[in-house]
């Protein structure tokens, strides 16, 4: 999930060719409003479909405080104009071996050297704290994978290839009789299963069990060469979480299997934005080891997307990523009319020591 909160740590002004890098000064409204100008920039740049944060989603996420992760957000200027960010998480409760990393240059202000200053000061802070391993990702073509400039650029700085997920998007509204049909189809497999569509926090009787599936997803889908742990998402966490979306003007939209046991056993989580109601976010979807084979996968996106049409029809695109080699889950996907748009590549590098 998308936890943040302000950085405690000052850093020095480097000067390198002309670009000053720096951390962002999140208690600036201008200075926040140039950042995310220049990230929305980047991520929008021969991406039609490119999904960025609106301006108070991004600020909400800068200023808030979380007990999961930290947020460190750097900018590079060029010429006294913010270029580039680079957000850095450093997880709190689990995988802290690991940097998690985003790199945005807006377009015009390319190949001056803002993207290798900010990449540089995410390792110098990977060093810095203690962490092995900075993970980043960049989206790629699909057909053009194979020496893009983004892959170029991470192997120039010395990151190593890890996975490859496939971005895939599904144009709304589905026709409703459709979703009926496949969740009939899937309901005939898991009698005694119950699916419940949630819209914000779960019941509390099953945000416990929720949380201890939720904190599977890390493991359990492909990463690659990546080695996560098990994540730690608890009812409080989950809670605060919750509070930082409703904050960013977000709604969680939560579909989930319920076993005769009363345990929540699988999950499709959807997040619908009022800053950008047109895009809607599948965030997670899993079912559970000793609980699969009763197409509880199909049910619950199935049951989620039946939601999302009464909860927000003017919502027109939902987005999603599942590594390559997920043969079930991209089945799944396929079968309710996802269709592939590009590739997300997973690089890492390690460092001595």
């Amino acid at each position: 999930m998308e936890t943040t909160t302000d950085s405690p740590v000052t850093l020095r002004d480097d000067v390198a060719h002309g670009v000053v890098v720096r951390p962002l000064d999140i208690h600036d409204d201008a200075e926040v409003a140039a950042a995310h100008e220049a990230s929305n920039a980047s991520k929008k740049y021969q991406r039609p479909w490119g999904k960025t944060w609106s301006l108070r989603e991004m600020t909400v996420q800068l200023r808030s405080e979380s007990t999961v992760e930290r947020l460190e957000p750097i900018v590079a200027l060029v010429d006294g104009r913010v270029a580039g960010l680079a957000l850095l998480w450093f997880p709190l409760l689990d995988n802290t071996q690991f940097t998690w990393a985003e790199l945005d240059v807006d377009p015009e202000l390319r190949h001056r050297g803002a993207g290798s200053a900010l990449i540089e000061r995410m390792i110098e802070r990977t060093r810095e704290e203690g962490r092995r391993t900075v993970l980043v990702e960049t989206n790629v073509p699909d057909d053009a994978r194979e020496g893009h400039p983004h892959a170029r650029f991470a192997e120039r700085h010395g990151f190593t290839y890890a996975n490859t997920e496939i971005r895939r998007i599904l144009d709304l509204p589905l026709d409703p009789g459709r979703l009926t049909e496949l969740a009939a189809g899937a309901a005939a497999h898991h009698e005694g299963y119950r699916i419940e569509f949630h819209r914000g926090s779960l019941p509390e009787e099953l945000q416990a069990s929720y949380c201890e599936c939720w904190n599977q997803l890390a493991v359990d889908a492909p990463t690659g060469e990546v080695d996560f742990e098990e994540e730690a998402l608890s009812p409080e966490t989950y809670l605060e979480e919750l509070g930082r979306l409703q904050a960013q003007g977000r709604t969680m939209l939560h579909t989930v299997a319920i076993a005769p046991s009363g345990e929540v056993v699988a999950y499709n989580d959807l997040v619908v934005s009022a800053d950008d109601p047109d895009e809607v976010m599948q965030w997670g979807t899993l079912v559970r080891k000793d609980h699969r084979g009763h197409r509880l996968g199909m049910a619950v996106k199935a049951r989620g997307l039946q939601g999302l049409a009464e909860v927000a029809p003017e919502a027109k695109r939902v987005q999603t990523c599942n590594a390559e080699q997920n043969a079930h889950m991209v089945g799944v996907n396929v079968e309710l009319g996802f269709r592939r748009v590009e590739a997300l590549l997973a690089y890492q590098r390690h460092l001595d020591g």
